[in-house]
């Protein structure tokens, strides 16, 4: 005899138990299913213990620069098994936390590996679920390469990357986007020798190119050698303690055997769905990583609000982004933003900022782009302290479609680093008085 719910989610990741909770708070009888640790990728060998490691390394920075405040500090040392250690007591405190809160919903948690008996019907550990509605929340997982075997020991994946026990003494990053900047940016710091490769003529392909060089320029600072146009990635990896492959993610499609409930699959095996997150049947949903667009925790989790609660036109976000680099670099940009013809571009640097200089934080810039006709803000790229929490405010100024006009009706708080944004507008059409003339 199966068990019934009104909803079954598969994937207990920023889309699934979001998508759960929403479900439950609407009053349906919901179960959760996850094969590993809920939290799903992000919390647990994902954005959140990248983050920790990067702010062990930026809170050493911090005190290394106390000197320059009149405060006397001894040597700043970095104890690797400590921070990891650290590391792992947060993430199982903030699972245990995350578990909690699921439960109070009166939700059913059920561990084990799912996979499809028909389009109502879910088997775990020779238990059959069915449900009304099943949404599919599996995730991705890490992708390799042609000739590479991860076999987690030399040839390591980002999570391997998360649990090391010791700093590898040379390590090869493969990939320069996101992930691969991150932990090439965090095992420097930790004294690894980091050689990071890139097939593309530059890091973060697809991101500003301006961006991208200061990203470069910053690594190479920091010690790392960055080889970008390199088609041999592998071509003296004997020489490397470790090889850390960052290419990408891959959809876990195939474990479910989405077949047996005739979800079809696009050509990368991810599953495509419909602006209500149905796939091609409407009982099934997809939401997250496994719909093969944005790979963003915030973004999986729309994903999952919009399904529980059948918004059947969700609303068209622009979406930012950030790599945790040192300093970090964010970006967001409109939708429509390829449709307009004369943009006009306007840089601050950080130098040019009086809380940045206060802080020690001089090294980077605020770019926008705004359109020549109508003096919309088009985009803002940031690189630089605090980029990650800044460019929340230039989202919604893109997202809200304001022009440079409309941000001058606002006061920015001043010495702050949020006005740098206002500055780089006024920039752009040649009215910002923080800047000497350029002649």
């Amino acid at each position: 005899m199966d068990k019934k719910y009104d909803v079954i989610v598969i994937g207990a990741g920023p889309a699934g138990y979001t998508c759960a909770v929403r479900f439950a708070q609407l009053g349906s009888k919901t179960a959760l299913i996850e094969k590993n640790e809920i939290g799903g990728t992000c919390l647990n060998c994902g954005c959140i213990p990248t983050k920790f490691l990067w702010q062990s390394l930026k809170l050493k920075n911090t005190v290394s620069k106390a000197c320059e405040y009149g405060i006397k500090t001894s040597p700043v040392q970095l104890n690797f098994q400590d921070i990891m250690a650290k590391k792992n007591k947060f993430i199982e405190n903030l699972r245990k936390s995350l578990q909690r809160m699921v439960e109070s919903y009166k939700i059913e948690i059920i561990k084990g590996e799912a996979s499809f008996s028909s389009d109502s019907t879910v088997t775990v550990n020779g238990t059959e679920y069915s449900a009304g509605k099943i949404v599919i929340a599996s995730g991705s997982e890490s992708k390799s390469i042609p000739g590479v075997l991860i076999d987690h020991d030399k040839f390591i994946d980002s999570t391997d990357a998360l649990l090391l026990n010791e700093v590898p003494k040379k390590m090869l990053v493969i990939g320069g986007g996101a992930i691969g900047i991150e932990l090439s940016t965090i095992y420097s710091a930790f004294g690894s020798e980091i050689t990071l490769r890139e097939i593309f003529p530059q890091l973060m392909p697809g991101e500003d190119a301006e961006i991208a060089a200061e990203i470069t320029k910053n690594l190479q600072r920091q010690g790392v050698t960055v080889e970008t146009g390199c088609k041999d990635a592998l071509k003296d990896a004997d020489s490397f303690d470790k090889v850390l492959v960052v290419t990408g993610r891959q959809s876990t499609a195939d474990a479910l055997k989405v077949k047996n409930a005739g979800i079809r699959t696009d050509a990368k095996n991810y599953i495509p769905v419909k602006q209500n997150g149905t796939t091609n049947n409407d009982n099934v949903f997809a939401a997250g990583d496994i719909t093969g667009k944005n790979f963003l925790a915030y973004t999986a989790q729309q994903d999952g609000l919009n399904i529980a609660e059948n918004i059947l036109n969700p609303q068209e976000f622009v979406i930012p982004k950030a790599v945790f680099s040192y300093p970090p670099a964010a970006s967001v940009k409109s939708n429509d933003f390829n449709e307009y013809g004369e943009i006009l571009y306007g840089k601050f640097p950080f130098a040019a900022s009086a809380r940045a200089q206060m802080e020690g934080q001089r090294t980077g810039f605020v770019k926008a782009a705004v359109d020549k006709k109508t003096g919309r803000i088009l985009a803002v790229w940031i690189i630089g302290a605090n980029a990650d929490e800044l460019i929340d405010v230039a989202s919604v100024v893109v997202q809200n479609k304001n022009t440079v006009n409309d941000l001058s009706k606002n006061m920015f708080f001043h010495p702050g680093l949020s006005e740098m944004i206002l500055n780089a507008c006024h920039q752009a059409l040649g009215k910002c008085t923080e800047l000497p003339s350029i002649l």
